[in-house]
């Protein structure tokens, strides 16, 4: 009969081997570094995401009259309406074509104020209307009167 320690399972020695023993502090720190990073993370409380705007905007419907030149250089005028608006500018539904980079004129139906403004974005264009975002030449807080 033989006196040494009972074999392993799987080890044909029938005893754990230096590295085996090694593999195994290694295997068990990982894993217990896994946890704790997973405990961690679900303890530590969720950043707000960033507002990426400039400044804050508002839902807004504010009649103005746009006034451009088409793609044909022809002066047109269109009735819109604001969507939402900032001191920066504003989202209009209007129906006539214009491309960013384009500039415009609004001109506030209530106020009679007047606003140079560039296209910054156009989008939801449907047969009918199309959203277009407009950025001012200069800052104009009160422009909206909201």
């Amino acid at each position: 009969m033989h006196g040494g320690p009972p074999a392993l399972a799987g080890n044909p020695f029938g005893r754990e081997s230096l590295l085996e023993r090694h593999v195994s502090k290694i295997f068990d720190a990982v894993k217990s570094a896994q946890q704790k990073r997973t405990a961690d993370a679900a303890n530590r409380p969720v950043a707000p995401k960033a507002e990426r705007r400039r400044c804050p905007r508002w839902n807004s419907q504010v009649a103005v009259l746009v006034q451009g030149l088409d793609s044909e250089d022809q002066r047109f005028e269109e009735e819109a309406c604001s969507a939402n608006v900032s001191e920066l500018g504003g989202l209009l539904v209007m129906d006539a074509a214009v491309v960013p980079g384009q500039v415009l004129t609004l001109t506030n139906k209530i106020t009679q104020e007047e606003q140079k403004c560039r296209v910054a974005y156009v989008g939801g264009r449907n047969p009918h209307t199309g959203a277009v975002a407009v950025e001012f030449a200069n800052l104009a807080p009160d422009f909206w009167r909201i």
